[in-house]
């Protein structure tokens, strides 16, 4: 019998050992977990479909540059992580290439912020080459952050635009031929 009991001692022990893995490896599991923010919106242009188009991802926290899939009507749909810093680059032939940087350092700080911050809309407007011949913008069109304490969404644009150094356009040109 007291084979038998320890046996049984042994196997309650064992068990009890593989319950304890079980849980920290879910709680492991769900610790790694990251929060992620989804950023959506819709790319729109003069001309369609946006076959041609594409919507790049820097994700500057991984060092990882992404393709967001666009539909031919041009929205777009993907996640950065919270505590990441993006760059987005909303590009198509004959348009200028326009830039959105992205900080969610603060997206899910509150309850009020985990309910409206998980999701992220917006559109962007592509303008064509044509009206602006020999320009750029000067810099990102615009910066999405939130605020520290109240995840608050921030919102700034930047529409101005500056003149291309014309030795670069001709250089541009020379290539083309």
């Amino acid at each position: 019998m007291k084979t038998r009991h320890n046996g049984s001692l042994l196997s309650n022990v064992l068990a009890a050992i593989l319950s304890f893995m079980g849980i920290a490896c879910f709680a492991l599991a769900a610790s790694a977990e990251v929060d992620m923010v989804t950023i959506q919106g819709q790319l729109r242009a003069d001309d369609l479909p946006l076959t041609d188009a594409v919507v790049v991802v820097e994700v500057k926290t991984d060092e990882v540059c992404l393709r967001s899939e666009l539909s031919v009507d041009g929205r777009f749909k993907f996640a950065v992580p919270v505590g990441a810093k993006a760059r987005l680059f909303f590009i198509k032939p004959g348009y200028l290439t326009k830039e959105v940087e992205v900080d969610t350092k603060n997206a899910l700080t509150t309850d009020e912020a985990r309910k409206f911050n998980k999701k992220v809309k917006f559109d962007v407007v592509l303008e064509e080459e044509l009206l602006h011949v020999g320009e750029t913008y000067f810099g990102p069109v615009g910066q999405i952050h939130f605020v520290n304490g109240t995840g608050l969404m921030r919102v700034t644009h930047d529409g101005r635009m500056k003149r291309l150094d014309p030795t670069s356009l001709q250089a541009n040109a020379v290539r083309k031929d």
